[in-house]
């Protein structure tokens, strides 16, 4: 019998593989329906990390650890130690400053009260204050420039909520 014009011959063998081959390779690589999540997915991850960036230029932040702000000491303000006068007995002093930071083993004469902040930036601030006892009573005082109260907005006061 031979092939009648309505039925199309068999395609060549060549066009057969070639057809096969395109169908195993559908099968062994299918096609990815989540190829926008993913691009989305990526965008999304590039914004993160830009977000770890830092306000200094010449670092990226991006490897850096993550630094806070710092006290460390005795919060003493203008006001606490306007309390203590010549005089005064330690225990007194104790009373409205509260424990020194610093009671020297061999220089029991003097009480050092300090406050150090370190802000997460690198910058600190420091204050001293220094009680001198003659025969257990206040004969002078030194201090740093001191707040003059306990001031909320102020980032050095202990559980402050506002910062730098």
């Amino acid at each position: 019998m031979s092939a009648s014009p309505i039925e199309s011959p068999r395609p060549p063998a060549t066009a057969r593989r070639a057809r096969q081959a395109r169908q195993r390779a559908r099968a062994a690589f299918p096609e990815r329906p989540l190829r926008g999540a993913a691009v989305i997915a990526l965008a999304l991850a590039a914004m993160a990390f830009g977000g770890c960036g830092t306000q200094r230029s010449d670092r990226s932040g991006l490897f850096e650890p993550y630094r806070t702000d710092l006290p460390q000491g005795n919060y003493v303000t203008r006001e606490m130690l306007d309390q203590v006068q010549p005089g005064m007995t330690r225990a007194q002093v104790r009373a409205a400053l509260g424990s020194p930071l610093l009671e020297p083993m061999f220089r029991t004469d003097r009480w050092d009260y300090v406050f150090r902040y370190l802000h997460a930036s690198g910058r600190s601030e420091q204050r001293r204050v220094t009680i001198h006892f003659r025969e257990d009573k206040v004969a002078s005082i030194e201090a740093d420039e001191l707040p003059l109260r306990e001031d909320p907005t102020d980032p050095a006061l202990p559980g402050s909520a506002a910062r730098r």
